[in-house]
């Protein structure tokens, strides 16, 4: 089958600012909320299991639909249901804004989780509809930035908006935004409808996101049922089980959703392995760096969004050095090297204690952000540079949905650590409390802080050991953290050769990569 048809019109630049803001929303979305976690806490009597939930729904839904909806863009029509995906993402949002249950908010998430599922990919395959290979490699850096460009605006939008409306009011900004992007869409995206091939992968969609959805569930429940309990144990045996088999189908399957096979190219393989575990790091980190900033150093709202610029920031910085690197060096050093300095600036914010000034807990956040962006847009780089012209698009959606699997298991394991490590240590300091708020105190660090300021005078004892144990078990997450990516550091320095990556159109060397790749 022939590449898409490329629509000429001088319209096609507005419709690539159209698909910009599209993206926009997913990179807003994928920060806005960790500002937010406090005051769901307070609204909703969220636990830490609902915390987890709030973005893991979100994540679990992304990543497990993106490569379905990749394949029905061609069959659907790319116009029609990238329309669709802003619609149900508009929707969603605003059926969160109004929730009184941390259920109904998780429905919420799962549902914009959806929306997010069908935009990415589906903006993504409207690149090669609007543009001629030429231009594509620009339109592709724009659309990227359009990512990028969300994460810093998602904290601040969100602390603003905490400060002067209501904790809903942080879902309200997606609606305006996607709005106009639908309006401007149907005035200016192309029709574009592509062959029916070959039948869909209906039996691996459904294995993996029955396999994904019970090792999350199990592993978010853990510090409630216990790690060992049968429920821990045995959901997390039929989530493995259940990918297990999505593997073994994808490898026999004419017409797979993922073709695992290539994964015996050393640069796909260990560039994949390398992005989901930056992820990992990357997406459990921020949502243990928010409560630390609001609970434990007593941020507010806009304070917090100002103080996650700096991980934020340096991930540009990492990934516009990894421009100048990629052309003079081979993948591996600078990815080993990004991975070490992650690994280093995981382990650095270990000492953090609950009165650290600003400087050192940004220091930290730079050297952690640094090591994010260069790995990023290296592995990203190579991944793709791996395969044919007329596969980047599925390669693209491969290595996304890689990456919100790790951003899910990130949260789940390092989120679950933090939960059992601080359940654990509070159990002594709230003895004595009435059960129903040495509950509340130990499950999360807002809850403690609220149930000591009932206390009165008393509750200062209480607030200060809330804040040392989630200090403590943030460290016991984050050393573990460390360990991960320490260990895949030197994975990934055996696994991945050292020399410059054969383009497969061309089989030469890598050229210079013009702009960072997508960074979310």
């Amino acid at each position: 089958m022939s590449g898409p048809a490329v629509w000429s019109s001088p319209k096609r630049w507005w419709a690539l600012a159209v698909l910009v803001i599209c993206v926009l929303v997913n990179g807003l979305d994928a920060t806005i909320l960790y500002v937010a976690m406090p005051e769901l806490v307070e609204a909703l009597d969220a636990t830490n299991s609902d915390l987890q939930w709030f973005h893991n729904a979100y994540l679990l839904v992304f990543a497990s639909l993106m490569l379905p909806f990749g394949v029905f863009a061609d069959r659907i029509g790319r116009k029609r249901l990238l329309i669709a995906g802003l619609a149900v993402f508009g929707l969603a949002s605003a059926y969160a804004m109004y929730v009184d249950t941390s259920g109904e908010l998780i429905l919420g998430r799962a549902l914009m989780g959806l929306g997010a599922a069908i935009v990415t990919p589906v903006s993504l395959a409207m690149l090669p509809v609007l543009f001629a290979p030429k231009e594509r490699a620009r339109a592709l850096a724009i659309w990227s930035a359009g990512v990028a460009l969300g994460l810093p605006i998602g904290p601040l939008a969100g602390g603003w908006l905490l400060e002067h409306f209501w904790w809903g009011s942080v879902f309200l900004i997606n609606i305006p935004i996607l709005l106009v992007a639908m309006v401007a869409g149907l005035l200016l995206f192309p029709e574009h409808t592509g062959k029916r091939e070959h039948a869909f992968d209906w039996q691996g969609a459904v294995l993996s996101v029955l396999g994904l959805g019970s090792l999350t569930f199990a592993l978010t429940r853990a510090p409630e049922e216990g790690w060992l309990s049968t429920e821990t144990l045995g959901g997390s045996a039929a989530g493995l089980v259940l990918l297990l088999l999505f593997v073994l189908r994808e490898r026999t399957t004419p017409h797979p959703l993922l073709d695992v096979l290539a994964f015996r190219n050393r640069y796909f393989g260990a560039a994949v392995v390398a992005l989901l575990f930056v992820h990992f790091a990357m997406t459990g980190f921020l949502f243990m760096l928010s409560p630390y900033l609001q609970a434990v150093l007593g941020n507010s709202s806009l304070g917090t969004g100002v103080r996650m610029l700096p991980v934020v920031m340096a991930v540009m910085v990492g990934a516009g050095t990894a421009e100048r690197l990629a052309p003079r060096v081979g993948p591996r050093g600078p990815v080993t090297a990004g991975l070490l300095l992650m690994s280093g600036g995981l382990l650095l914010f270990t000492t953090t204690k609950v009165d650290s000034s600003d400087t050192q807990v940004a220091l930290c956040q730079i050297m952690l952000g640094i090591g994010i962006g260069l790995t990023l847009a290296i592995a990203m780089h190579t991944a793709l540079a791996t395969v044919p012209d007329e596969k980047s698009g599925e390669a693209s959606g491969s290595t996304s949905a890689f990456r919100q699997v790790g951003g899910v298991i990130g949260v789940a394991v390092l989120g679950s650590v933090l939960g059992t490590a601080y359940r654990d240590e509070m159990d002594s300091a709230t003895r004595g409390l009435p059960a129903e708020a040495a509950e509340a105190a130990g499950d999360t660090v807002g809850a403690a802080l609220r149930v000591a300021q009932q206390l009165g005078p008393k509750g200062g004892e209480l607030a200060a050991a809330a804040r040392q144990a989630y200090v403590d078990s943030m460290d016991l997450a984050l050393i573990g953290g460390s360990v991960v990516l320490l260990a895949l550091a030197a994975v990934v320095f055996v696994w991945m050769p050292s020399k410059s990556v054969p383009h497969a159109s061309t089989g030469v060397g890598t050229e210079p990569v013009r702009s960072a790749p997508e960074r979310v």
